[in-house]
Parts: C-alpha cells; structure tokens; sequence
C-alpha cells in the first residue's frame, strides 16, 4: 500500500486490460506492456514508478515475474521526454 501512496505513477496489469492507475506514462511503455502481453506472457500485478533522485525507477508486485520486469526495464527510459514519445498521456 505505501509504494501506491508514494509512486510517481501505478500501472494495473489484468490479463490483457493494462490501466494507469495513478499518474502519467509515455505511451511507448504502455505499448512494450502490450507486447508482452500479447506474446503470450499474460500477467497480472501492479507496476510502479519510484522516484529515486532524479530518476523515476521501476518497481512491480510479487506476482510480476522478474524476467517481465526485466524486460520493462531494458525500454524504460528513466527521464522520459515528451518531445520523444507524443507526450505523457494517462489512460
């Protein structure tokens, strides 16, 4: 309960509905979720943005395997740009 409190942003994952629950995220990462998804890896769990310094790093509940963690983490870009991606954009 006190990453959701403390999180820049949290991303609920449910089988194939991936919702943003709190905050703002790129699309490009909202697209990556998908992927995987879709690739036959459905999960589900929450996944959280911690600001650490100036960096917001990646952070997931137990029932997200570490490989997909992984996975989110070799495309996520810590300080992500608007100009990059369209913009951060809530879904």
């Amino acid at each position: 309960m006190l990453k959701a409190i403390t999180a820049v942003f949290v991303i609920k994952v449910d089988g194939i509905k991936v919702t943003v629950k709190k905050g703002q995220v790129p699309d490009y990462f909202i697209r990556e979720i998908k992927l995987i998804q879709r690739s036959a890896q459905a999960i589900q769990g929450k996944i959280y943005g911690m600001r650490r310094g100036q960096q917001i790093n990646l952070e997931c509940s137990s029932s997200i395997p570490e490989n997909i963690l992984q996975r989110l983490r070799n495309v996520w870009k810590p300080n992500p740009s608007p100009k990059n991606d369209g913009g951060l954009k809530r879904r």
